[in-house]
């Protein structure tokens, strides 16, 4: 259609001529007409493009929708606070500070839930997914080796040797595939401490990964980062206030809050520590117990040494499971108390960041205190980052990972 339209504007404008002269100009005055189309078409299509964003502005982005929803929390939080200072300790017909106290833990468990909706806690996740692939292909692996071995060297019907061996290529590049996809989500992790002042190694990185608060420890630093993040959008806020005093104690009540939701992240992780994974830990060292105890019984009873030699390596893999059970405990029972001493530091800001809340009488001396926070935040982190030691070797690290398996079960 368009060339037809094209060529009777053309008759119409060309002078009489030859029929092969004419021919030719319109043929030039189309394939003209068609390439300043294309470009015009293709220079649109670039326009329309969307804007590939980067990752700051991803990350920028999702923080704006982040904030977007927690900001009515932080609002309802503020106003529990306040309310809650005039509340009795005990009533039987208005609420007292325990109900207070209950709606509050009730926001904050929202909050954490809305700043721990992201991409970045995923990285566990992931890391067992591609794991799994990779054990299903390690499975394919040796199905496919053992069906070679009788299989054709040429057929038209079965596969064959050469076909077997070109399938356990394909699966042994799709182990590498999944072994770097691992290494990528622990530098994604690695670069995310680093942003919180926390220097971790790849082999730290993996321990924190085999542990069974490893999930905790992950939650903590990210809500952290993204407090940091909120602080700055109130401290904007109580500047767009032009210090007026109203609207600055609003905002500066927002951001106890913060300091409200470290404290709850540090008391849910000192309570896990003491009522779930050390017990259960203690219930694995028990069970190991009676177990060497019954192979020690069996191995003095029986007379046959090849048997003996299966039991004494019985003993030892379970010695050693006691062991790494041992110090993972203790390792566990190190990181709360690093934990405690990081809370204690909480509190003391909180306390004063109350007691100043309810003193002050100038927006700017909030606005320097809310300010400071971010320094604190950080700070907190780093004090409340349990020492991670890297694994001595493979076998240390199977056992971990065992017992953190086990320790999931139990959980569920």
């Amino acid at each position: 259609m368009i060339k037809t339209a094209i060529t009777i504007l053309i008759f119409t404008l060309l002078p009489t001529t030859s029929q092969s002269e004419w021919t030719d100009s319109i043929t030039h005055v189309y394939e003209t007409s068609k390439e300043k189309t294309q470009e015009i078409y293709l220079s649109a299509k670039d326009r329309l493009k969307p804007k590939q964003l980067t990752q700051e502005e991803i990350t920028q982005q999702r923080f704006q929708l982040l904030w977007e929803d927690v900001f009515e929390e932080y609002k309802e939080g503020a106003s529990l606070l306040k309310e809650s200072q005039n509340a009795p300790k005990s009533a039987w017909f208005k609420k007292d500070k325990i109900d207070y106290k209950g709606d509050l833990d009730n926001v904050l468990n929202n909050i954490i839930e809305i700043l721990t909706n992201d991409d970045l806690l995923s990285y566990k996740n992931e890391i067992e997914y591609k794991k799994n692939e990779i054990s299903e292909l390690k499975s394919k692996i040796i199905n496919y080796r053992e069906k070679m071995v009788s299989a054709p060297k040429e057929s038209m019907i079965y596969t064959t040797k050469s076909k077997y061996q070109q399938k356990i290529k394909d699966a042994k590049d799709g182990i590498a595939i999944f072994q770097n996809d691992i290494e990528i989500i622990k530098k994604r992790l690695e670069k995310r401490f680093a942003n919180n002042g926390i220097e971790l190694s790849m082999e730290q990185i993996d321990v924190l990964l085999s542990r069974v608060d490893g999930d905790n420890i992950i939650q903590m630093t990210v809500i952290m980062d993204v407090l940091n993040k909120i602080t700055e959008q109130i401290l904007k806020l109580m500047q767009d206030s032009n210090e007026e005093l109203t609207q600055a104690k609003k905002y500066y009540g927002m951001h106890l809050i913060s300091w409200q939701v470290v404290l709850h992240i540090q008391q849910k992780y000192i309570d896990m520590v003491n009522n779930n994974f050390v017990p259960q830990i203690e219930h694995i060292i028990k069970k190991t117990d009676r177990m060497i105890e019954q192979t020690s019984r069996l191995y003095e009873a029986e007379d046959d040494q090849t048997k003996q030699t299966i039991y004494q390596k019985n003993l030892n893999i379970q010695r050693e499971t006691k062991q790494v059970a041992e110090r993972y405990r203790e390792q566990l029972v190190s990181a709360k108390e690093e934990m405690k001493k990081a809370q204690k530091i909480s509190i003391s800001n909180l306390k004063l960041a109350e007691n100043t809340y309810y003193t002050v009488s100038l927006s700017s001396e909030l606005y320097s205190i809310i300010s400071q926070s971010q320094i604190l935040f950080t700070k907190i982190a780093k004090i409340q980052m349990p020492t991670i030691i890297p694994f001595e070797n493979k076998k240390i690290k199977k056992k971990y990972q065992e017992i953190t398996g086990e320790l999931l079960r139990i959980k569920k």
